[in-house]
Parts: C-alpha cells; structure tokens; sequence
C-alpha cells in the first residue's frame, strides 16, 4: 500500500484521500448534495476537543478509508482568535484492523463560511477540494455532522452523516432520534445502511 508521511506520521494514502469521507467512487450517485441549516447554537467552545464517533451514514467512495478502522475520533483544536466562532482543525484518528491496532490520523482545516456550524472542509495534500462541513446538531454531550461534495469531473457526490458523541456510547434511544432526524432531512438520498463504530474496548 502506499503511504505518507502527514504531521510526523506514516498513514497509508487512502486514508488521506478518503478522511472527510468524500474519495470520489463509481458507485456514488449523482444526486446534488442536500441544503441544510447548521445549528444556530454552535460555537468553537462546543465544538473544541475530543468527539467519539459512535456511527455514521456514509457512501462508498468515503468509506473506503474507514474500513477495518475501530476506535474513530474526531479531535478538534480551536486557536484563542477564533472563538466563539471561527476557523477549527480536526485530526481523525482510528485504530487498523484492531482495538490496539496500529493508529492513523490526518488533520484537516476547517475553514469558517460565517455561518456558525458551517465550514469549508480542506485536507492537506495536493488537489484536495473544500468540502461543504456542517454541524446540524450540537450540545454538551452529542453532535451530528453533514458533509458533502460533488465531484464536478465526475458527477458523483459523496457524503457522511457523523454521529457523534463525548463518550465512546450513546443512549440507544437518542441514537436513533438522531438518525431519525437525518432521514427526515433527506440527507441519505442514496438509502445508505446506517453503520455503526466499533468503541468497545477501545478505552
């Protein structure tokens, strides 16, 4: 496999270009991404730290990254300038194939489109779009994340609904009220499965 070397470490280059979700894929479809209004409550002061990805709605092509990935976090870092509201990284980091299996993790830019919960998504490497990134849904303890791109050379468009948590579980009531509330926005306009994240035994 081919790999990089990103932020001192040594990732395989399908993680890179898949980390938002969004690699571009023949079995995409080519329906436009979905409008949507990002939770006017969010600051950076909600979003800042570490999320636990308890699951996801995600297309083909994005997850081809994630697959045998256990332990997904989302690590969100906030400069003192951009608070309340602002530009933001997000380091994604799994486990491989094991809960004490080899770590990878990438770091993308999230640039602030001034509209809070709203960003422009940019992964470090060459080529790499901005990615539409939108908080739907944030408080204390939970978070559900949109993001989406079509590809214009090819048509296809790619997105991820992140369901996401400040612990590694969810009350499984409010896990499916979240996926509830996506499906009622229309945002999995491909009938993806939802899929849950292996956090057990992780921490």
């Amino acid at each position: 496999r081919t790999r990089a070397m990103l932020h001192g470490v040594n990732v395989p280059y399908y993680f890179l270009t898949g980390a938002s979700c969004l690699v571009s894929s023949a079995l995409a479809g080519d329906l436009p991404c979905v409008p949507v209004t990002p939770d006017e409550t969010f600051t950076n002061d909600l979003f800042q730290g570490r999320w636990y990805e308890v699951g996801r709605i995600q297309t083909p092509g994005g997850g081809a990254y994630q697959e045998g990935c256990m332990c997904d976090t989302t690590d969100v870092a906030v400069e003192p300038e951009n608070f309340p509201l602002g530009d933001a990284k997000a380091t994604y980091s799994c486990n491989k194939n094991a809960v004490d299996g080899e770590v990878q993790s990438v770091t993308a830019n999230l640039f602030y489109d001034g509209t809070p919960g709203g960003f422009q998504q940019q992964f470090p490497f060459p080529f790499a779009p901005k990615l539409a990134y939108n908080l739907l849904l944030i408080d204390e303890d939970i978070a559900m994340e949109y993001d989406c791109h079509k590809y214009e050379l090819t048509g296809n468009t790619e997105y991820c609904v992140h369901f996401m948590s400040r612990t590694p579980s969810i009350d499984d009531k409010r896990l499916m009220d979240l996926i509830d509330f996506a499906e009622s926005l229309g945002l999995n306009n491909q009938n993806i499965t939802y899929k849950a994240t292996e956090q057990e035994g992780c921490w």
